[in-house]
């Protein structure tokens, strides 16, 4: 089994991190300022704590500081090697919840490489083509699938996944092969060895994750992505939240240029 540090949930001394001082233009890795500072608009709207989050963020990164195979330089090299597969694709297609099957069958070239939007990995047919999965944990089994064959998973922290990632990560040191990691937040402090890429739902925080990695926009194209209902691969949720958040995930994708692939 491999080892990891014990996960001690943080002291109130701890938890009191200073997350309204820093200034974002100064750590921001989001491919626009503007998809970094939606994250606290979107906290504001829906009425969520920064400081939630930032524990959430700050536990995860001790729960894997130790980890023989989780560790910082393991990370460090999974995110480099996406980066070069992403940066060498001749098309980088990002399956949002809502793809249907037969839409990934035009996707068959060499040069193309799919990042997939939590749970909707389960409409690929094989992980050939598959770069890396963004998820906040709760893709279900197509998610633990896709971990189980050595996907490798950008695993987003956020103030009501604590108890979700420590399970399924838990579950994951089990796995043969090993699934890699990245790491992200979504908080206005630099959290070492995590990422604030920018966005709000897995699949605008997957635009934001390949544009911030140097992607030319051209090459990127969204499939999967639907304003007016909950996509079939979208993990367990409450239907009129979840249609709430597709209208953040609206303007994000847009404001980023990417709109015309929505379907409304």
């Amino acid at each position: 089994m491999a080892m990891r540090a014990n996960c001690i949930r943080t002291s109130t001394k701890q938890r009191m991190v200073h997350v309204h001082e820093s200034n974002p233009q100064s750590m921001h890795e989001a491919p626009t300022l503007n998809a970094l500072l939606i994250q606290n608009e979107v906290r504001q709207a829906f009425g969520w704590s920064e400081a939630d989050d930032a524990e959430s963020a700050l536990q995860l990164q001790r729960f894997l500081q130790y980890h023989d195979r989780w560790s910082l330089l393991h990370r460090e090299k999974a995110l480099k090697r996406v980066t070069k597969q992403l940066l060498n694709a001749q098309r980088v297609i990002i399956i949002g919840a809502g793809v249907e099957e037969n839409e990934l069958k035009q996707y068959t070239q060499p040069g193309d490489v799919f990042v997939a939007a939590d749970g909707a990995v389960g409409a690929l047919q094989g992980y050939s083509q598959l770069a890396c999965i963004v998820s906040d944990l709760d893709g279900g089994d197509y998610l633990d699938a896709a971990a189980k064959q050595g996907q490798t998973i950008v695993v987003h922290a956020h103030g009501d996944n604590v108890q979700q990632w420590q399970k399924t990560l838990t579950s994951w040191e089990q796995c043969t092969p090993f699934p890699p990691l990245i790491l992200t937040h979504q908080v206005n402090q630099p959290i070492p060895g995590m990422h604030n890429f920018g966005g709000f739902t897995d699949g605008d925080r997957a635009l934001c994750f390949v544009l911030s990695l140097g992607c030319v926009p051209k090459t990127i194209e969204l499939v999967g992505f639907s304003l007016n209902r909950v996509g079939q691969w979208s993990g367990v949720t409450v239907a009129e939240t979840k249609l709430k958040k597709l209208e953040w995930m609206e303007r994000i994708v847009s404001e980023l240029g990417f709109g015309h692939f929505i379907k409304k």
